[in-house]
Formats: structure tokens, C-alpha cells, sequence
């Protein structure tokens, strides 16, 4: 019967087309997702009675294996470390228990049979059969209604289905710095220089800690390259960017506004990266400029960064003393920033609708360093990502007859330079200068 039965199933999938789900309604195609993935969770509920099954025979001695994972890698897949995982997942759903009904039904992925088998297996208090069961039973309830992140956070007190709430609690706080403690000794970091102009990375550090890097990024990547129109984006990308290079622009964000006046100092000097660069060259655009650990910078980038307080530049005019190093005349003052806010109430590039909060001032119509004036109707907000866009294509800005800031695009985006403006400066919105 077993395998008339495996006939059955593998011929009523074969007489279905893998092309049918392109001639589907968007409505059906993610019905037949969900129930495949269903499906598949039925199949795996079996596989995991074969798998324990098999092993408590001792099968994979007579097809002269090791280990039941092993003799499994042979028969299909080939990987070794894949099946003998899959072994410990099928001997954690025990036989017979709700949740093994619940994932054969299709009413739970492998994922969740899988976490709430592991916390069933780890209650504390030595609860009784009927306690168990009470606990295994809301946490398959929980799992129809929460993801497998939420659910393993229930699943960390789900103990006060049958302890009083000090119990629960003390649990918990014991679960959580176990296993931070165990996050931290997971946690690792290195970076590499690819000699290409680019550095490569990996890194594993503890949940809070991810989670706080991770919302930082998201907040700083949101409204910015996902707001640039798609011919600015492409003139730098070649294409749309992807979530990826995305994060990276947030990432690069990020790292620029570190605040290196704050961090510990080395030999009594903080870590502010200050770039050198001759003042022609600043002005011009014809030459690079070099940070203080050796990296070469184009000058586009350096007039970019002097723009801002994170990097500290230093011109030179050929002699070995710096005619500037970060006067504060170069940077826009706190009253001005605050006037500027009132004002632009955000980044003013076309498109854009980052806060004020993430944005610097920006020379507009002279930079500094072709003698321009730090003067508030000489600054416009803008976020780093766009700052950084105006530099690389030397995109012109001019202010219309109403006093807002209209952005003039290079001929390679737009043959015709036609300016473009914020969607806040439109006619048809309140002046926020009034």
C-alpha cells in the first residue's frame, strides 16, 4: 500500500505543469504557495516518522553507514551534515504528540514544529503530562496567528500556562542571559581591503545588538535611495539598486557620522579622519585628496566630505603648514542649521523626504572652497546620500524667484538642464518660511 501510495502522489504531481502558475491571478498564485508549503509540511511530518523510524532500527548498518544521517546523504542529496540535522529534528518531534499531528495536518511548518519541540523539551519545573500538553497546545495555537520570531519569544514563557508569574519571570531572565551569554561567544567580526577600492566583511554579533544596527540602517536607507528618481539613481548604479546596495549606501551613511571627536583617543588625539588636499585641486577638481591612514580620495569626494563635520579637511597651498584645518567659519553654526530647518524642513533634493535631523548644509551656490560664503541664503539642507550625488554629478543649484532651492541635473540625465524642486517647494504648499 505504501508505495501505491507514493505512485499516487508522485503522478498526481507530475500531471501538474510547473508553468502552470504563470497563467495564474496574483490572488491564486499565492494560494498555490501556501498550500505547497503546506503540503511540504505534510510530507516532512512522514519523513520524520521514516527518519526515527529507520534510526531506531539501526537501518544504516545494513547498508554499511555509520549513522542513519550519513546512510540518508547517500540516498539522496548527498549532504552529510544536512541529513544528520534532520535526524535530530525528527527525534525531537516525539511520536504521536500534537505537534507531530499538527505539522502531518499542514497546520504548522517544519520551523515551528521544530521551536516548539525544542522549548516542550526545556520547560522548567518538571511539569506533568497534562502541564505539557496545556503548553503544547497554546503554543500551536500561537503559531496560526505569529511569526517564528514572535513565537519563539512566547515560546520563552510559555511556562505560565502552569507557573505563577515570579517563576515565569526568573525562567525567562535566566533563558535570556544564557543565551546572550552564548550569543557573545558566537559573536565574531574581520574585514578585509580587496585591493579594489572596496573593503569586504563578515560579521555575527548578538540579537539586541543586531537589532539596534539593523533599525539604524533601515531608518538611514528608507527614504533615500528608494526616493531617487530612477535616471539619478542609474547614473551611479547602472540600474535600480538593489535592497543590498541600498543598505550598503545606509551603512556608508552611518559610518560617515560616527562621531570621532567622542571616541577614545589614541595618544591623546582622537580618530577624526582629516583629508589632505591642495586648494586648487579643491577648487578645480582636477586632483585627488588623501586621508590620514593613506587612502586615496577623488576630489569630487573631498569637497563632498568638507561639507561636512565628520571628516576634517586639511588645504594646503604648497607649503607643509595647512591654510585650513576645520575653521569653523567652513561649517554652517547652530542658529543657522535651526533657521534652515524651519525653512527647507528636510533634504530639499527633488524627490527626497528625509528630516532635517539627517541632513547637512550645503554651499549652493559657491562651495567653500572656491570662496564661497557660510551664509544661511547660501545653505540648503541635503541628505548625505544626495550631498553625494551632487558632487559625483556635479549637479547645479539655483534658487527660483520664491527663495526655494531648484536643482539642475547634469546633461547626461537631462540633455535640457531643466531644474527640478522638492515636492515641499510646490505651489500648491503652505511656505514653510512665512
Amino acid at each position: 500500500m505504501f508505495e501505491s501510495t507514493m505512485v499516487t502522489i508522485a503522478e498526481a504531481l507530475d500531471a501538474l505543469r510547473l508553468d502552470v502558475y504563470d497563467s495564474m491571478q496574483p490572488a491564486e498564485q499565492m494560494a498555490a504557495c501556501e498550500r505547497l508549503a503546506r503540503l511540504e509540511a505534510r510530507v516532512t511530518a512522514h519523513l520524520f516518522a521514516a527518519t526515527r523510524a529507520a534510526d531506531a532500527s539501526k537501518a544504516a548498518k545494513t547498508v554499511g553507514a555509520t549513522s542513519t544521517g550519513a546512510a540518508l546523504a547517500n540516498l539522496f542529496g548527498g549532504d552529510e551534515a544536512a541529513a544528520a540535522k534532520m535526524v535530530k529534528r525528527a527525534k525531537k518531534v516525539q511520536a504521536g504528540s500534537a505537534t507531530e499531528k499538527a505539522l502531518a495536518n499542514g497546520e504548522v511548518s517544519e520551523a515551528q514544529a521544530d521551536l516548539i519541540a525544542g522549548k516542550l523539551g526545556s520547560l522548567q519545573g518538571n511539569p506533568s503530562e497534562a502541564q505539557r500538553e496545556g503548553a503544547e497546545t497554546q503554543l500551536l495555537d500561537d503559531a496560526k496567528k505569529m511569526s517564528l520570531k514572535d513565537l519563539g519569544r512566547r515560546a520563552d514563557r510559555i511556562s505560565d500556562t502552569f507557573a505563577d508569574d515570579d517563576e515565569v519571570d526568573a525562567h525567562e531572565d535566566k533563558t535570556l542571559r544564557d543565551r546572550e551569554t552564548e550569543a557573545r561567544k558566537k559573536s565574531y567580526f574581520w574585514m578585509a581591503d580587496r585591493k579594489d577600492g572596496t573593503y569586504k566583511g563578515e560579521f555575527v554579533i548578538p540579537e539586541a545588538q543586531g537589532e539596534m544596527l539593523k533599525n539604524a540602517l533601515e531608518a538611514l536607507n528608507a527614504p533615500q535611495v528608494k526616493n531617487t528618481d530612477d535616471d539619478v539613481a542609474a547614473a551611479i548604479y547602472d540600474a535600480p539598486p538593489t535592497y543590498g546596495q541600498q543598505m550598503a549606501e545606509a551603512f556608508c551613511t552611518f559610518i560617515e557620522h560616527i562621531p570621532g571627536g567622542e571616541l577614545p583617543q589614541t595618544a591623546g588625539v582622537g580618530v577624526t579622519v582629516s583629508v589632505s588636499i591642495e586648494l586648487r585641486s579643491l577648487i578645480d577638481g582636477l586632483k585627488a585628496g588623501t586621508l590620514t591612514t593613506g587612502c586615496r580620495v577623488s576630489a569630487s569626494e573631498v569637497r563632498r566630505m568638507a561639507c561636512e563635520q565628520a571628516i576634517l579637511p586639511m588645504v594646503f597651498d604648497g607649503a607643509p603648514l595647512p591654510l585650513d584645518c576645520g575653521r569653523e567659519k567652513r561649517l554652517f553654526n547652530r542658529a543657522q542649521r535651526r533657521a534652515a530647518e524651519g525653512r527647507d524642513g528636510g533634504c530639499t533634493f527633488p524627490g527626497c523626504t528625509r528630516p532635517p535631523s539627517w541632513c547637512v548644509g550645503h554651499h549652493a551656490r559657491k562651495t567653500w572652497a572656491a570662496g564661497g560664503t557660510t551664509d544661511l541664503h547660501d545653505m540648503v539642507l541635503i541628505c548625505p546620500h544626495h550631498h553625494r550625488i551632487v558632487h559625483a554629478q556635479d549637479w547645479d543649484i539655483v534658487f527660483a524667484d520664491d527663495g526655494h532651492p531648484e536643482y539642475v541635473p547634469p546633461a547626461s540625465i537631462d540633455p535640457r538642464r531643466r531644474p527640478r524642486r522638492n515636492h515641499r517647494f510646490r505651489a500648491d504648499q503652505p511656505d514653510r518660511a512665512a
